[in-house]
């Protein structure tokens, strides 16, 4: 059986909560004071391995430097 567009029956205008999907009024952000509680502690955590994810970059890119300024020194 073939569906057409026009025979489907049209959703209320509605949109997605941010956090777990669920169908919301449209213009919201989330369902509940829960899922945007949830959704903040996931983006703060997001944020926090991001920030170390650059600390241990940063440490990594001074010590490679280091060695081989220290290879060059040295060795050559």
């Amino acid at each position: 059986m073939q569906y057409r567009i026009h025979d489907m029956m049209k959703l209320p205008e509605h949109g997605h909560c941010e956090n777990c999907g669920d169908p919301i009024e449209f213009g919201e952000y989330f369902c509940s004071d829960a899922c945007s509680k949830e959704y903040e502690s996931d983006v703060k955590e997001a944020k926090r391995l991001d920030n170390r994810f650059y600390i241990l970059m940063g440490i990594g890119l001074v010590i490679t430097a280091a060695a081989a300024f220290l290879v060059k020194i040295y060795i050559l």
